[in-house]
């Protein structure tokens, strides 16, 4: 068994990995970011609306609220 000739090739394109990898984690954690911040934004609107709203306008409301939460935490790149 002989390891010496594939450890030199996989040391050699390691950097390459390393680079790639660090962009890809972050990629994903903007991703979270993201995600949280669509249901944060989805929860907290949806409950004001519950609260505030007779039962039929808040369900109607529901989807202005997911469009809204979704241009929030997307779109609008305050969280980039």
């Amino acid at each position: 068994m002989t390891f010496g000739n594939s450890q030199l090739a996989l040391c050699a394109v390691a950097p390459t990995f390393s680079n790639r990898d660090h962009k890809w984690r972050e990629r994903l954690t903007i991703q979270n970011m993201e995600r949280k911040i669509f249901w944060i934004s989805f929860a907290v609107l949806g409950l004001l609306a519950d609260f505030l709203l007779p039962i039929w306008w808040a369900l109607g409301a529901t989807i202005p609220i997911g469009y809204i939460s979704w241009w929030i935490a997307y779109r609008s790149g305050w969280f980039e």
